[in-house]
């Protein structure tokens, strides 16, 4: 099978919700995922590492969020990127024993898995810390994972990908609008969670949290997204990008026939929409894996899907097809399942082609939340950004066997 191929007809499955400790030997005690490429502990960002402070409380490893931050600062944890563990993680992506993850199961048998999501705004994976967050991260561990887990086990695992399908359809587009997606998902497993709970006040708290957090269906979104890009990178069709991420300071591109190589630029801000009362020097750049739903034609490859979306990114909806038309320039091919009703069913443009980024200078967009670069404050804004040429360009060169003149210094490529 080619590698765009792969991204086309690659299917994958949820089956269960556990702790991540349980489904990845690489996680342990004071040893953490992070989103984005390799990245050392001392050059972690502001919410980064407040999500390291926090999640060594959660894990018990430190009393209060000062002992943690000491912990990190004298290297007490060890990071490694959640890439490299077949992981994928929003934001600052930290990822820890006890943390529920959504598993997911590609059609060719891979596994991976992406951490619950916990909502927007003040929530772990920006960078906040506070009390209710522990709180609530402790009920998905000791409550909402379990529960899931045994609904999804009642149902057989749920096709992730029939939902992303179905979801272009009602409006969303996988990364940053998965508002139908996440309900379908709760119609999906509702009548499960109410026969497993041990009690009726599990099964409705677990609702009403699904039911009340749009975004529930992104860290599954995510899952099947990373499933797919690595069956398209194991394919080794040369070319074709199979994983996109940030750490805050870089961002990072992995290119199918190039090994697990990442190919660097400076971690883009772009132009966001702030939430009130913030500014542009409060926003920290780029962090996270969810661009692997670009990877495999959703997120702003499917913007037309979502006109809605532009209430939270910024951007006019009238300009979405052009930018996706656009789009359709720097890809080999479009998708037979990712179907955009208002555009006569057309496919999404799927397999970003570093050649034709670099030849046409026609960078690709993603959808990105934005975290305040001050740790312990949260979300402060979403964007609709245009990455770096470089990465693409410098791909592009070691296809065809040669350097770059010149290269800017920082970029490069990395060694898993």
């Amino acid at each position: 099978m080619s590698s765009l191929a792969a991204l086309d007809t690659t299917t994958v499955r949820a089956v269960g919700v556990r702790p991540a400790g349980a489904v990845c030997a690489e996680i342990g005690p004071r040893r953490y995922l992070h989103a984005g490429p390799p990245i050392a502990l001392g050059d972690v960002v502001g919410p980064a590492r407040g999500a390291l402070c926090g999640a060594l409380v959660f894990e018990g490893e430190a009393a209060d969020v000062a002992e943690a931050d000491r912990i990190v600062a004298a290297g007490g944890v060890a990071i490694l990127p959640c890439q490299h563990a077949g992981a994928a993680g929003a934001m600052a992506g930290i990822v820890t024993p006890r943390m529920p993850v959504v598993v997911a199961e590609a059609s060719d048998g891979a596994r991976t898995f992406a951490p619950l999501n916990e909502g927007l705004g003040q929530a772990l994976r920006f960078g906040s810390y506070g009390a209710e967050i522990l709180a609530r991260l402790r009920w998905m561990r000791d409550v909402a994972g379990p529960l899931l887990d045994a609904a999804l086990n009642d149902v057989g695992g749920v096709d992730v990908t029939a939902l992303q399908s179905e979801g272009l359809r009602r409006g969303d587009e996988c990364h940053n609008r998965n508002v139908a997606s996440s309900a379908a998902l709760v119609a999906q497993l509702a009548p499960s969670i109410a026969r497993r709970a041990q009690d009726a006040n599990a099964a409705a708290d677990l609702l009403a949290f699904m039911a009340g957090n749009p975004h529930f269906f992104l860290s599954f979104s995510i899952a099947s997204a990373k499933a797919i890009g690595d069956a398209a990178h194991r394919a080794g069709e040369p070319g074709l990008v199979t994983a996109i991420c940030a750490n805050g300071r870089s961002l990072g591109v992995r290119v199918s026939g190039l090994g697990d190589r990442w190919f660097l630029a400076d971690a883009p801000v772009g132009t966001p929409k702030l939430f009130p009362g913030y500014t542009l020097d409060d926003v920290c750049p780029a962090m996270g894996d969810s661009y692997m739903t670009e990877v495999v034609g959703l997120g702003a490859f499917a913007l037309v899907a979502a006109p809605a979306l532009s209430r939270f990114t910024g951007g006019d909806p009238t300009q979405s097809p052009k930018l996706v038309d656009e789009l359709r320039q720097v890809t080999r091919g479009t998708s037979t399942r990712w179907l955009i009703p208002s555009e006569g069913f057309v496919g999404t443009p799927i397999g970003v082609d570093v050649a034709r980024v670099h030849e046409t200078g026609i960078a690709p967009l993603v959808n990105n939340g934005l975290a305040h670069r001050t740790a312990g404050i949260g979300q402060v804004g979403a964007g609709l950004t245009r990455l770096p040429l470089e990465p693409f360009a410098e791909a592009a060169a070691a296809l065809a066997g040669r350097a770059l003149q010149s290269p800017r210094e920082g970029a490069g490529t990395v060694e898993p």
